[in-house]
């Protein structure tokens, strides 16, 4: 199955009382899909997984899949501290048009990597799907060894690695020894250097609101115009600048919300709020057409 190219990292939209929003869902994943992106990784940190209950995470990457265009690829990622939960999500999205799952590795609890590997496999038989590992250093606490990432894509049915680390020289490795396996760049705003050490494709939280300026990213290096490429990352570097000194996931919401994409821009707790100064940054970046 080949899955490489440009996955938008999907928000979890929700009303004042802070239950999931799906008339918003339903628009955000509609809106999402109109952009030149490949598909959508549903579900996963950027969509306030781990704020969820098992149940919640299940009716949203339903419904994603219900309302994605059929032209989309879409991941779900179904990751969690527990083997079991992360079994029950996938055998709930078993049926569904899902091509593949994902899950980052567990965190907070030490786990041995033997025992990881079997967290792995036993995700994958319960879902019957195609895994791409997720291997976040910086918020799962887990560093990973070369060697450990390659031991995991040599297990059956894992067919890609979504690498979210500013460590080229370990991406370029794992590129360089499994040329076959379809790597993505983690973090947007060193897309052009993931895609330069064999990245082939990216999946990002800013594509929610720049995805078509990340597609021309994409396009610019596989054409090998690294200048033209370069151009646009520090555009949409200046753009991340501003997300993440407001936050994130707040600050994606609050955009979409200024572009009626979405009517509700809230967070789940204990995440916070934009704060009034980020608000006028925000409305400065979209007022000049950065996003």
């Amino acid at each position: 199955m080949n899955l490489n190219g440009l996955f938008v990292a999907t928000l979890t939209p929700f009303n004042n009382d802070e239950n999931i929003n799906f008339e918003d869902i339903k628009s955000l994943t509609e809106f999402n899909c109109s952009t030149n992106v490949d598909g959508l990784y549903v579900g996963g940190s950027t969509a306030e997984a781990f704020l969820l209950s098992t149940e919640e995470r299940i009716e949203a990457l339903k419904a994603t899949a219900e309302y994605a265009s059929k032209d989309k690829k879409l991941i779900a990622h179904i990751g969690d501290i527990s083997t079991k939960k992360s079994e029950n999500l996938a055998r709930s999205i078993a049926d569904t048009r899902y091509d593949a799952i994902s899950a980052v590795t567990p965190f907070y609890y030490p786990v041995g990597f033997d025992e990881l590997k079997k967290h792995y496999q036993d995700i994958i038989q319960a879902s019957g799907k195609p895994m791409v590992v997720y291997n976040f250093p910086a918020f799962a606490g887990v560093n990973l060894t070369g060697d450990q990432i390659e031991e995991l894509l040599n297990l059956e049915g894992v067919i890609a690695l979504k690498q979210t680390s500013a460590n080229l020289y370990q991406m370029e490795q794992i590129t360089r020894r499994n040329p076959e396996t379809t790597v993505y760049n983690g973090f947007d705003e060193i897309l052009v250097s993931g895609l330069a050490v064999g990245a082939k494709g990216g999946i990002g939280s800013t594509y929610n609101i720049q995805a078509n300026r990340i597609a021309d990213i994409y396009k610019a290096m596989q054409n090998n115009d690294v200048a033209q490429a370069t151009e646009l990352q520090r555009k949409a570097n200046i753009v991340i600048d501003t997300l993440v000194e407001g936050g994130v996931i707040p600050s994606l919401k609050y955009v979409l919300q200024a572009k009626d994409i979405i009517k509700n821009a809230n967070v789940r707790r204990p995440l916070n709020t934009v704060s009034k100064e980020s608000m006028v940054k925000l409305d400065q970046l979209i007022e000049k057409g950065l996003c």
